[in-house]
Order: structure tokens, then C-alpha cells, then sequence
């Protein structure tokens, strides 16, 4: 046992009071390692509360215990009350506490006890009495899942239901795994979560195989703007009058910017979505070009080298602009 799990399983052990959370606009990663350390926990006999930043998505419903999620945006009470007895405050899935949106970052900010950092993105914050962060993992549901072993040997907690939450998690991270940083590791430790029970035909038909008629409307849309403005670049966008006309949810643009980067010859993909008073973007690449530093540089944003997002406090039309001054510098 390293000398991180050490202290990990001495300060789980010694508390009984925990908060768990997550970043804003939860994704397959985010919820399947937060509620399989919620179980995890609970199979403690611990006291366990999961606030989101927002909304779940409807395609990460069928995941377990996902009821019990609190919504910050919507009870925006029950963290301040929650903060007051929890010893022990998680971080899964984000690297500062405002990814968590300025406003629940206020009160998270408030927490007195002991915060853990689980993550696997750049540059995280020191502010964490244990930080575990790695970005060799290809996703926070491998990472949590090394640490658990790491800390709690006997794997008694693996629960098919723990597996199943961890499985989503670094099948929506990796792309289906085949990003590069899926390693043999990611491998063994699929190959422990089938071994544990997690349905893996269930998962991927829950998450890939239920879309609606109002996605496809939507992606019409999208693809009807593709747009090149350098031989090995595309890039697209939706408007808020375009999602609205189509019937669309929150989430029936995830993947999208991915379209783009399956274009033959194409090394680097955005997407660009109009909201009421911003633009969210969505980057891809592909090998050594690192739209993490791109997008932090211009656009607000972060995350990993082939995989970032970012927004713009502006309009549609100076957002991409932007984009296509500075895309240059990528390729």
C-alpha cells in the first residue's frame, strides 16, 4: 500500500460524514466514479450525500442510485447544509472547484474539513489534503478504481453495481477506448469489472443506443455548417434558435464535435454552441496537437491535450472568428 492509500484509508475510516461532487454538466465519467465511491462508502456504513453542479442528463439515468443525486441549481440549500456535518469533501472529475460553476464553487469554498482531489486532468489545484491526479489515466473511473484497490485490497466493496458505474465511466472517457490513453492497464481493469458483474451490453445500449428523433434533427444542423477553414481543420455550430426548433435536450449535442474529427485528413475538430448569454465549445484533435493549452490560452477553457472545452462571453459570429484567427496555431 503507498503511503497516499495509507492515509486515504486512515481518514475514510476515522469519519463518518462525506460530500461527494463533481464538475458542471456531469458526464459518463463524472457520475459513474461519483456514485461508485457513493456505494463504495455506503458499503462502510458511512453517511454519504453526492451534490452535482446541475442536472443529470437523461442518458446516465439508468446508472444506480442516481436518484439520490442532488442538483445544487436546484437546492442550492442542501449543499450549505451539507457542508456544515461533512468531514470529508470528494472531488471527482475536475482539477479546481470552479469547474464546478462560480456559484456552488462560493460555497464549496466554505468547507472547513478534509477535500480529496481524484482526477486525471492538467493542472490541478494544491488546495486538496490528499490529491490523487494523474493524467495517465483515461479517465477519473480508472484512476478511483487504482486507488480503491490500492487502499482497499480485499476488493469485498466491487459490487456489480460498483462495476457497472466504473465501466461507464472509462467507456464514455476513452471514446470506446480508443483514445491514447487507454493502456493494458485500462484493459486489467476492465477485465476486474466484467469479472465483478458489470453488464457491459446493457451499459453501451444505455448510453449509444437511445437516441431521439430530435438528436438527429439537431445534427442535421450541425452538419449542414461544417466548415473548413484549413485543409486538416473543421469546424461547426449550433445556434439557440436551431436547438430550440428542434425539440433538442441539454445533452442531445454530446459527441458531436467527434463528426468532425472522422473526416478523412482532419487533425482538429470544434464545435460551437450558441446559449442565451455565451458560447459553450467542444475541441478534438488528434496525435501531438494539444488543444488543452489552446483553449485555455483563448477561449476560457481546458481539459486534455486531444479533448478540451472553453466558452466565449461573447456573440456566435466574434466566437468563431476568434477561432479562426488563432486555429492557425495548432496546425
Amino acid at each position: 500500500m503507498t503511503a497516499e492509500a495509507n492515509l486515504l484509508r486512515e481518514i475514510i475510516d476515522s469519519s463518518t460524514n462525506f460530500l461527494i461532487t463533481t464538475h458542471i454538466h456531469p458526464d459518463g465519467d463524472a457520475m459513474g466514479s461519483a456514485l461508485a465511491l457513493y456505494q463504495f462508502l455506503r458499503s462502510l456504513n458511512k453517511q454519504v450525500r453526492v451534490v452535482t453542479p446541475d442536472q443529470i442528463p437523461p442518458s446516465l439515468h439508468f446508472l444506480p442510485h442516481v436518484e439520490e443525486c442532488i442538483p445544487f441549481d436546484k437546492h442550492p440549500d442542501v449543499l450549505t447544509e451539507a457542508i456544515k456535518g461533512a468531514e470529508v469533501l470528494f472531488c471527482l472529475d475536475f482539477n479546481t472547484l470552479y469547474r464546478t460553476g462560480d456559484s456552488m464553487a462560493e460555497v464549496l469554498m466554505t468547507f472547513q474539513g478534509k477535500k480529496i482531489l481524484i482526477d486525471h486532468h492538467l493542472q490541478p489545484d494544491p488546495d486538496f489534503v490528499l490529491r490523487f491526479s494523474d493524467i495517465s489515466f483515461c479517465s477519473t473511473s480508472e484512476l478511483l478504481y487504482t486507488v480503491l484497490l490500492d487502499a482497499y485490497p480485499d476488493r469485498s466493496w466491487l459490487s456489480a453495481s460498483v462495476a457497472m458505474c466504473l465501466y461507464t465511466g472509462i467507456l464514455t472517457d476513452s471514446g470506446s477506448f480508443r483514445f491514447k490513453a487507454v493502456t493494458p492497464r485500462t484493459h486489467r481493469v476492465i477485465a476486474d469489472l466484467l469479472e465483478a458483474g458489470a453488464p457491459h451490453t446493457d451499459i453501451h445500449e444505455a448510453i449509444f443506443d437511445q437516441n431521439r428523433p430530435e438528436r438527429f434533427k439537431l445534427m442535421a444542423a450541425m452538419l449542414s455548417h461544417l466548415t473548413y477553414p484549413l485543409q486538416s481543420v473543421v469546424y461547426s455550430w449550433i445556434t439557440e434558435e436551431e436547438f430550440n426548433r428542434s425539440g433538442a435536450e441539454k445533452d442531445d449535442s454530446e459527441g458531436f464535435v467527434n463528426i468532425g474529427l472522422s473526416v478523412r485528413g482532419i487533425m482538429v475538430s470544434a464545435l460551437f454552441r450558441e446559449e442565451k448569454d455565451k458560447i459553450r465549445i467542444s475541441f478534438r484533435s488528434k496525435g501531438e496537437i494539444d488543444v488543452n493549452q489552446y483553449a485555455r490560452k483563448h477561449f476560457h477553457g481546458g481539459g486534455h491535450r486531444n479533448a478540451a472545452g472553453g466558452t466565449w462571453y461573447g456573440t456566435l459570429e466574434e466566437c468563431i472568428r476568434q477561432f479562426e484567427n488563432t486555429v492557425g496555431e495548432l496546425v
